[in-house]
């Protein structure tokens, strides 16, 4: 039967009120003395400014168009009711402000007022019932005041150049698969299934659909050799205005292959020639983007699209802050001290479907650490194994990546235990394992521990011939009971 808890009166309880002594609360948020909100469309931005005088907070606004004086001239009008009523010395590289992330038309107001930005989800500027700009103005106002929100980050404009061509890049590489895609479907219209042995960009795909639009293209059996040798071809060919129509899209998905490859060494090149924040200085980034690259399934792309969405790990106090950046922190929901479900945040979804492909990728061959603790955790659940191992993984690997960005260094498993797990060298028969796990592992011929466990660690042990979930789970217990891992600093 389980205990009832009994009520434990608190120390102060029929104390007099004088005669206690209350410590100092926790700082929830500062409280400033004043705040800036700004509501900004295409053709006019809506400002609300909130200042403490005395007792009291007094509201000021006005609207003002987008034209690059105007913004200027908002900026000193708003900074000028501050030092009026407020703050008299206000550094106008420190004012303070929240602002909508409406589209880019944020950016052209960040630009010429400077400062410290918070920038935010326009949902959030919008969480009553009535809706105006001027509402949303005073509410992000309000925002300010109280330090609701931290300042957000904001990018040189070498970093913006960079990003918009790996921007230019992702566009080229998105028409590409689009192109391609809608190949596969006009040839499914018509009765071929080439699209069935693997992308029509292939080599021999490519080659085949080619001469299915030439003029004087006619079908006889076995025209074809290997693996597609007319059983995935339709003999009734194409119409004439059907391979009109898809020999421009082969000119038009290699003008987007050319274009991405174009953008990918531009990008490249300018990456290379950027100096980029660590911790204690800055790194060439050629220098940069080669450490990052020695992350396991780590290449080119990923270690592009780690810089331009990430930029300086300086932005992060812990990597908890970037692996919640990257999308692969669990929100956990916690009801009477117990964990109820638990879901992704998105995140950063270039970053995040990026790093899921780099962890896929590692799984799938599991010949290193990553891969093979990530194979291991994919194969103990049989619902959903490989989608927890893969954000498993993508957790590690920008983990790895935050402090090589940050110490400039290369990567090295010598600072992680995870997989250095050792445990005494016992026989089967002293284990103490069940009658019917003893016999499975007998009949796939492991006789030690050290067998079993090597096994187990690289994800082999699950595709042993009958083993399930009980034997498992004796198994996992017997090496947590009985493990010690090497000492070593983990990253």
């Amino acid at each position: 039967m389980s205990k009832r808890k009994t009520y434990a009166p608190p120390p102060h309880e029929g104390l007099p009120v004088d005669t206690l002594d209350f410590a100092d609360g926790d700082i929830i948020q500062p409280l400033y003395p004043y705040g800036v909100g700004v509501d900004c469309h295409s053709q006019f931005i809506e400002v609300c400014v909130f200042v403490r005088t005395g007792e009291a907070i007094r509201k000021f606004e006005g609207t003002y168009p987008t034209s690059w004086g105007t913004l200027h001239t908002a900026h000193d009008w708003t900074r000028q009711i501050i030092c009026a009523k407020s703050c008299p010395t206000i550094n106008p590289d420190r004012l303070r402000y929240t602002i909508e992330s409406t589209s880019t038309y944020h950016m052209p107001i960040i630009k010429a007022w400077g400062g410290n930005p918070c920038v935010i989800n326009p949902l959030l500027a919008s969480s009553t019932r009535r809706k105006t700009d001027k509402l949303d103005a005073r509410l992000m106002a309000y925002h300010s005041m109280t330090g609701l929100w931290p300042a957000s980050f904001i990018a040189d404009p070498q970093v913006q150049a960079f990003r918009l061509l790996m921007k230019q890049r992702q566009d080229a590489q998105r028409l590409a698969v689009t192109i391609t895609n809608r190949i596969n479907n006009y040839l499914l219209r018509f009765g071929h299934t080439i699209g069935a042995t693997g992308s029509v960009r292939g080599t021999t795909a490519r080659g085949i659909i080619e001469d299915m639009c030439r003029d004087d293209y006619v079908y006889h059996e076995g025209m074809y050799d290997g693996l597609l040798e007319g059983q995935y071809i339709c003999p009734a060919g194409l119409p004439d205005d059907v391979k009109i129509v898809i020999k421009g899209m082969w000119e038009e998905l290699d003008k987007q292959k050319a274009r991405e490859a174009e953008f990918h060494k531009k990008a490249l090149n300018k990456a290379k020639s950027m100096m980029w924040e660590t911790e204690d200085g800055a790194i060439m980034g050629d220098e940069l983007i080669k450490n990052l690259m020695t992350v396991p399934s780590v290449g080119e792309i990923t270690a592009l699209v780690w810089l331009a969405e990430v930029v300086t790990p300086r932005r992060f106090d812990v990597k908890e802050k970037l692996v919640a950046f990257c999308g692969c922190d669990p929100s956990l929901k916690i009801s009477a001290g117990k964990v109820t479900s638990q879901t992704r945040r998105g995140g950063n979804s270039r970053l995040h479907c990026q790093l899921i492909k780099v962890a896929g990728s590692c799984i799938n061959r599991h010949k290193e650490p990553f891969g093979q603790w990530g194979y291991a955790l994919s194969q103990r659940h049989a619902k959903g194994g490989y989608k927890k191992a893969c954000g498993a993984v993508a957790r590690r690997i920008a983990t790895a990546m935050y402090f090589i960005h940050a110490r400039g260094e290369t990567f090295s498993y010598d600072k992680y235990n995870f997989h250095k797990i050792e445990v005494p060298d016992v026989p089967l028969d002293e284990m103490l394992f069940s009658t019917r796990t003893r016999n499975i592992l007998a009949a796939n011929n492991l006789s030690s521990s050290h067998m079993i466990t090597s096994l187990f660690i690289t994800g082999e042990f699950h595709r042993l011939r009958g083993v399930g979930k009980k034997s498992v789970a004796e198994v996992d217990g017997w090496i947590q009971a009985n493990k010690f891992k090497q000492r070593s600093k983990p990253l």
